[in-house]
């Protein structure tokens, strides 16, 4: 320092209250400043959340939320089509048995059934039958009546007869 800035001292003294005085109004400036930003600034604010800026967070989760429960309905709909598909299939294999019913019982009903016995209706059947069971009876009692007697059996040579005339009736 020199000794001239001793001379000089009143003016720096001016030149700091100059200064000071104006860092006080910068100070004021600013602190209005800062209110005028922060009033703006709560304005804003209060019309993003009427907008619902601010819950963009809560809508990005309500997103992810709801696409999981989608995919588990997508998933649950797949299966119930599976499901469905499998009842349809099941549902046609019946339908072509009752329909191969319904032509077996259509074919019989204009007398185009083929039948498994050379009868010509059941009456010659049922007489057939009756024919067959008493013969049967008649072998049995012959078979115990004259096991009885003689200790033997007779031979089947009847037997054989009689069953191969029913075969060839069949």
């Amino acid at each position: 320092m020199a000794f001239g800035d001793y001379f000089k001292g009143p003016e720096h003294k001016e030149n700091a209250a100059r200064l000071a005085a104006e860092l006080q109004a910068n100070r004021q400036q600013s602190k209005a400043e800062m209110q005028t930003l922060q009033a703006k600034y709560d304005d804003l604010e209060a019309k993003a959340r009427d907008i619902g800026l601010l819950d963009l967070l809560a809508v990005k989760k309500q997103i992810q939320n709801e696409g999981t429960l989608l995919a588990s309905v997508q998933a649950q709909v797949a299966a119930t089509q599976a499901d469905l598909e499998a009842a349809r299939s099941q549902l046609q294999e019946i339908q072509q048995q009752i329909l191969g019913a319904e032509d077996t019982v259509q074919l019989e009903s204009f007398a185009l059934y083929e039948p498994k016995y050379q009868f010509t209706n059941s009456i010659d059947y049922k007489n057939r039958l009756d024919e067959i069971r008493e013969d049967q009876k008649r072998t049995a009692r012959g078979l115990s009546a004259e096991g009885l007697m003689h200790g033997t059996t007779t031979p089947l040579n009847s037997q054989r007869r009689s069953g191969k005339n029913c075969a060839r009736m069949h």
